[in-house]
């Protein structure tokens, strides 16, 4: 290991991804200040509970912390929190807050995340009418859910399908909108995402696809009452949840040299920038993938850990250990959904059971020229945690699709890929 690194660490982002990254420059030896900044006033905590188990149950927030307020101490790391950053000066190696302090660096993390796409209707302004980010977004809902009737959802990605999930098992009667053919369409395909539309219509959900929202409709007192489809249709609406996408947090960054893709920071497979000194890390970034040969954007727990200690390793001096393949999971009504690996549109799916059966396990495998990109499994835990040391190698799809060839002893045909 190289020396530690010393100067000033600034790291704008009080994310999972800042959180972590402070945590592991101190683990790893950093003996200069770190400052951790962010935009809401609270410590840093996790994400993937806000649409599931914390809206649907009086869990307290601190349940959701990364690390709690001792820790920040122990390990002085100093918080400004409820004051965002709204400059970046590469040149002279500083950044502005809001309040109007200016912080100079010499090592700078941006780990910023990704706010909601808030798409231009008319009403989306009206009361009754929610997104989901933030622990003050979930406050928000689950105070109108007791004695709620029916919601509707706009969006069929991860966030809505979950949130249609909960409100269902809550009791709610949902109605979820989409403008593509079918629930988690994008991600996983039409196969399995009619496997998804039916965990949620078989528990009663509404699902309304290839169409879109035209209005948010207000009732007498001006709070939302109906969702107007662009074919003129209504849905009755006590309640509305917009969840279509993220976009990731980089206005404040408009001005700078930064290199961005898509509106996220580029970055190599350690988290640096094109900026001397400048690191990025979480939902904010598009990492470089050399088997695709671009930046690709990985918007999960997972990978913010493991982009944020690769971040600290690099600004140490740390060897990096082999990167992590990207992954995730999405827990909706009983059903537990996991994925591990990196596909896109031209990958070839070989499935291990059969998607008709909703409440069967299944396991997905996505082939890129014979190589496995990736793999999902529904269900399936122990075969996925057995099939992911096979990821980037090329293996004989009929083996992977045979439920009686026991994927610990599948030998690949050829060594993983570089």
């Amino acid at each position: 290991m190289s020396a530690p690194a010393a100067g000033t660490a600034v790291i704008v982002g009080a994310s999972l991804a800042g959180a972590t990254a402070a945590f592991a420059l101190r683990e790893r030896g950093f003996d200069g200040e770190i400052v951790l900044v962010g935009a809401e006033p609270g410590l840093p905590y996790e994400r993937p509970a806000l649409s599931k188990g914390y809206l649907a149950s009086d869990m307290p927030t601190d349940k959701l912390l990364v690390r709690d307020a001792d820790a920040y101490t122990e390990h002085q790391i100093t918080l400004r929190l409820g004051d965002a950053a709204t400059a970046l000066d590469a040149e002279r190696r500083s950044v502005s807050l809001a309040s109007g302090d200016v912080l100079p660096y010499t090592h700078l993390v941006i780990g910023t995340g990704a706010s909601n796409a808030r798409p231009p209707i008319p009403g989306i302004d009206l009361p009754g009418v929610h997104q989901l980010r933030t622990t003050a977004d979930a406050d928000s809902l689950r105070a109108e859910l007791p004695g709620l009737r029916n919601a509707v959802v706009v969006g069929q990605g991860f966030i809505g399908c979950e949130i249609a999930a909960t409100l269902t098992t809550l009791g709610v009667a949902v109605t979820a909108v989409d403008a593509v053919p079918g629930p988690l369409w994008g991600p996983l395909g039409p196969q399995l995402s009619g496997l998804v539309r039916r965990w949620h219509t078989d528990r009663g959900v509404r699902l309304v696809n290839d169409i879109t929202v035209s209005a948010f409709l207000p009732d007498d007192a001006s709070r939302v009452r109906a969702v107007e489809l662009a074919d003129g249709r209504r849905l009755d609406a006590d309640l509305v949840v917009v969840g279509v996408g993220v976009r990731p947090a980089t206005r404040w960054l408009q001005d700078t040299a930064l290199h961005l893709v898509r509106g996220a920071i580029g970055v190599d497979r350690d988290g640096r920038t094109n900026l001397p000194g400048v690191y990025a890390a979480g939902d904010v970034t598009a990492t470089w993938d050399d088997e695709l040969d671009r930046h690709v954007r990985h918007e999960h727990w997972a990978s913010a850990i493991d982009q944020a200690q690769r971040v600290a390793n690099a600004i140490t001096g740390t060897p990096q250990p082999d990167a992590v393949l990207p992954s995730f999971w999405s827990d909706q009504y009983d059903r537990s959904l996991q994925y591990v690996g990196s596909h896109d549109a031209d990958c070839d799916i070989v499935l291990r059971g059969d998607p008709n059966q909703p409440d069967a396990p299944l396991l997905a495998f996505f082939l890129r020229a014979g190589r496995l990109a990736a793999v999902l499994g529904v269900d399936s835990g122990k075969d996925l945690r057995r099939a992911q040391r096979l990821v980037g190698q090329q293996v004989n799809p009929a083996s992977l699709s045979d439920p009686t060839v026991d994927l610990r002893r599948l030998v690949p045909v050829a060594p993983a890929a570089h």
